[in-house]
């Protein structure tokens, strides 16, 4: 239980499990990479009460997840799948958290906790069928519709779309760990899906109004809480050129919405690494 429970959690941190086949332990699944280091933190978990934040805290703070998750080198060749643990994790966000990342840069995100699921926007219809009971979808209103992924409405019938389209489960079976797709859909959802756009639109009020005397001064300070690092000199230089020619042709107010969709819509937005 032990060993199950703790590669279980490394999977989620890093994307791939010490035993790779997390749903399968048996003599069908794969042996672990590095059998040691499981036997080290099952025991270590029964040591200390079973605790999940120690067994995390030790993980997030060890100096293989804090080692730089840049694709570079021989390891690159040689171990593409990082078995080896030689760089850190670097994967795209599971569906609800990249909804919840781009509610929480927008200013938008409700942390209430508890209670009815939500309802956030969906395309028409989808909850419509011939004969038997009849569902009514109405889209959920004010701050409710902003709360967490967590607390979306699940239909197995009828999946959220977006959360499919970032490969949710359709809760159809248990499903241990999920698939990472890279289909044109992600990024018609990104722009166009009306939680992404109304999160767009509040991030360029936010951007808009933050600190600074210059657009380049604003940007800089967007780009810094969308990514949780400075801009680099040719990356700023795109987003402030970007904003000028949209400030010509459509005014201010188009303009920092294209800056934010274009910081909302890059790779390492919606990227763990």
């Amino acid at each position: 239980t032990a060993r199950v429970t703790v590669n279980r959690w490394w999977a989620e941190i890093f994307g791939r499990g010490i035993v790779s086949t997390v749903e399968d332990f048996g003599i069908k699944g794969e042996p672990p990479t590095h059998p040691e280091l499981l036997d080290w933190l099952a025991t270590d978990i029964k040591n200390h009460g079973w605790s999940m934040k120690g067994v995390i805290k030790k993980i997030v703070t060890s100096a293989t997840y804090r080692q730089s998750s840049g694709f570079l080198g021989r390891g690159a060749e040689i171990d593409p799948a990082n078995t080896l643990l030689w760089r850190g994790p670097r994967f795209r966000m599971d569906a609800e958290m990249i909804r919840d990342n781009a509610l929480s840069i927008s200013g938008l995100l409700s942390y209430g906790k508890g209670g009815p699921p939500i309802r956030p926007p969906q395309p028409d219809g989808l909850w419509k069928k011939v004969g038997g009971q009849q569902y009514d979808y109405k889209v959920s209103e004010g701050e409710m519709k902003h709360r967490r992924g967590l607390y979306v409405v699940l239909k197995r019938g009828s999946p959220n779309p977006s959360f499919m389209n970032f490969d949710a489960s359709a809760r159809m079976a248990c499903v241990v760990k999920r698939s990472r797709s890279n289909t044109p859909l992600q990024a018609l959802t990104l722009l166009n899906d009306p939680v992404y756009v109304e999160a767009t639109e509040a991030f360029a009020v936010r951007m808009a109004s933050a600190d600074g005397s210059s657009p380049r001064d604003k940007i800089a300070v967007a780009f810094q809480s969308a990514l949780a690092r400075e801009p680099r000199a040719d990356e700023i230089e795109v987003l402030v050129r970007l904003y000028e020619q949209q400030f010509a042709a459509s005014g201010e107010t188009e303009a920092w919405y294209v800056v934010a969709s274009a910081i909302l819509n890059l790779d390492e937005c919606i990227t763990k690494g």
